[in-house]
């Protein structure tokens, strides 16, 4: 995760969670691109009579798609406190580095 053990054990759960998903989603984002990539070098390469469907994205894509149903506990947060957990996120990545 990047953190060193002192900057680690003075997080708290809720920052360390928040902390976690920016990451996961930093992740996530930079993956659509190489998938972007991937993809079309696929479909440069595709011989239409055998696959006419051209790739997609998704196709290369290693995450599962980000539409499931959230935890009950994060549905019944109010749309500012779900986004305080990006913005302490984005805090900690610039704190931290």
């Amino acid at each position: 995760m990047g953190l060193l053990p002192m900057q680690f054990w003075s997080l708290t759960f809720f920052e360390y969670a928040s902390y976690s998903k920016h990451l996961k989603h930093q992740d996530s984002r930079q993956w659509w691109h190489t998938s972007s990539l991937m993809a079309l070098q696929a479909n440069i390469n595709r011989d239409p009579k055998k696959t006419p469907k051209p790739y997609k994205p998704q196709d290369f894509h290693p995450y599962p798609d980000q539409d499931k149903k959230k935890a009950k506990f994060v549905r019944g947060l109010e749309k500012e406190k779900r986004d305080l957990t990006d913005s302490w996120a984005k805090k900690l990545l610039d704190k931290y580095g």
